[in-house]
């Protein structure tokens, strides 16, 4: 019988999660103590999950005790002043530099300190100042605008608490496509988070948008019923399409509707698989073919 389950994990440093493999008897809300690459480490479990591979699979080493956790608490109040020193050396040298969390692992191991920054930072003084005011090893991280706001935290203009706070597991990639697609002003600064990025629940309803692509274009001609009409609009919340005529006539037709008609786009073939149709076989194709 196996003794052993994978659960999922949130470690406290950078609000990111994981997966580790534990006892079966650990259960949602409990504290364990995982090995990583900063050290032993004091996560929270968030209940079981299905072993995913892209994510590191952290190494079990015991539930956490009374120790442990006191421990937490204890260097989690030392680290908060150790960023305070760190913010002060900082400034002193003139690092441009937005300094947001130190951490320390509950083996004490070193200090890690997380900062953002336009551009790459010469931190090797102050590190060496450090060193000697604090008595252990350190280490800087440089950290994305987006992981800096996971790590901080934030409210959303939505007036909620940021999702990469919350529950993303990862940063998707978001363009200005994604506004376009979604039938969206292209005006970014409008859809751009705390971060300075575009939101990232941009790419929440992209699924209800990928038959966008088979969809009669937008002020071409159609046939329905043996009237020439106009599409003047997608409706992809209620999955339909408007079209008017000369007479200004308005008809709503739902997508189901143009699919069983056989209106929707052929999907063009590069004749090495299904009919995908994408930029990227076709390209790939040529190569072959050359």
């Amino acid at each position: 019988m196996n003794n052993i389950k994978p659960v999922r994990i949130r470690f406290f440093d950078t609000n990111k999660f994981s997966e580790v493999e534990v006892p079966v008897s650990v259960k949602k809300g409990d504290f364990v103590v995982v090995e990583s690459e900063k050290g032993e480490e004091l996560v929270l479990v968030l209940g079981n999950t299905v072993h995913t591979p892209e994510l590191k699979n952290h190494k079990f080493l015991r539930k956490a005790t009374k120790e442990d956790i006191m421990k937490f608490d204890a260097y989690e109040n030392e680290a908060q002043e150790h960023l305070k020193t760190c913010k002060e050396e900082a400034s002193n040298q003139g690092l441009k530099m937005n300094l947001l969390k130190a951490y320390i692992p509950i083996n004490r191991s070193k200090v890690i300190f997380y900062y953002t920054a336009e551009s790459r930072v010469d931190f090797r003084e102050l590190v060496k100042i450090l060193a000697k005011k604090i008595k252990m090893r350190i280490e800087m991280r440089q950290v994305g605008v987006r992981d800096g706001v996971q790590i901080a935290g934030a409210i959303g203009v939505c007036g909620q608490q940021c999702c990469c706070n919350v529950f993303l597991d990862k940063f998707e990639n978001i363009s200005v496509e994604i506004l376009e697609n979604q039938n969206l002003p292209p005006t970014p600064a409008k859809f751009t988070g705390i971060c300075g990025r575009l939101m990232c629940c941009l790419t929440y309803e992209l699924g209800n948008y990928e038959i966008k692509k088979d969809l009669p274009e937008i002020d071409s001609t159609i046939n329905w019923d043996g009237k020439d009409y106009i599409v003047k609009y997608y409706d992809f919340i209620r999955e339909k399409i408007i079209l008017t005529n000369e007479e200004n006539d308005t008809i709503e037709i739902s997508f189901k509707e143009l699919e069983e008609k056989g209106m929707l786009k052929p999907q063009k073939s590069c004749g090495g698989c299904n009919g995908c149709g994408s930029k990227e076989n076709l390209t790939m194709l040529e190569a072959e073919l050359n």
